[in-house]
């Protein structure tokens, strides 16, 4: 079983689990990345996730123990990851797997690590709704790859720019810029709820992401 731990500064979240079970999840993904059709680039951000599990469980990340029900101590690995990156992941690899034949073990695995990121997000943000939660990470699988892929970077350095108050009252709107239409309804006016963010909030850079508060 995997677990979570929220960031101080409200940046992300960090995954735990010990060696066998973050090894399942990387060889889970990478057979979901490689096997269905929607994901279009094998080596993009999709699989950038099971090879932080790797790095976890090589012990290249983070590690500390945790005791089992016999007080014994139990060596865990965990990685960061900023929140709009993992609620991406996520909710593509959901997506996928309608894309696939999968199996029972594939679905275990893939309930198992939205269980926990629904968890963390409902602590993080403890007055959402299941609906909201919903739409936060699997409101956007439907849009095409390509335009996930292409803007994905952008949202998640706008997000770690923000000063951390503001990172997680900002993180459902952040969200709904996935959605294709965002950038015609944002610029045309047609969406004018309070909190949204205009698309000329967000670069497009390949410089690396500046450094932040995790």
């Amino acid at each position: 079983m995997i677990e979570f731990e929220l960031s101080p500064h409200h940046a992300g979240v960090t995954l735990w689990g010990e060696y066998d079970a973050l090894r399942r999840l990387h060889t889970f993904i990478h057979r979901v990345v490689e096997e269905s059709i929607f994901i279009e680039r094998k080596d993009g951000f999709v699989l950038a996730l099971a090879y932080d599990f790797r790095k976890a469980y090589e012990n290249q990340r983070e590690r500390t123990y945790r005791s089992n029900a016999e007080d014994q101590k139990i060596r865990i690995y965990g990685v960061g990851i900023v929140w709009p990156m993992l609620l991406v992941q996520v909710g593509v690899l959901r997506q996928a797997l309608a894309f696939m034949p999968g199996n029972k073990l594939d679905q275990s695995l893939m309930f198992e690590l939205e269980y926990v990121v629904e968890l963390a997000l409902q602590k993080a943000l403890p007055t959402l709704t299941h609906e909201e939660i919903d739409r936060m990470i699997y409101g956007m699988s439907g849009g095409p790859y390509k335009h996930l892929e292409n803007i994905l970077d952008s949202r998640c350095r706008y997000f770690v720019g923000l000063s951390p108050e503001k990172r997680l009252k900002s993180l459902p709107m952040l969200m709904e810029t996935f959605n294709p239409m965002h950038e015609y309804l944002a610029s045309a006016g047609i969406d004018t709820r309070p909190g949204i963010i205009h698309p000329d909030a967000f670069i497009d850079s390949e410089r690396c992401w500046p450094d932040f508060e995790w």
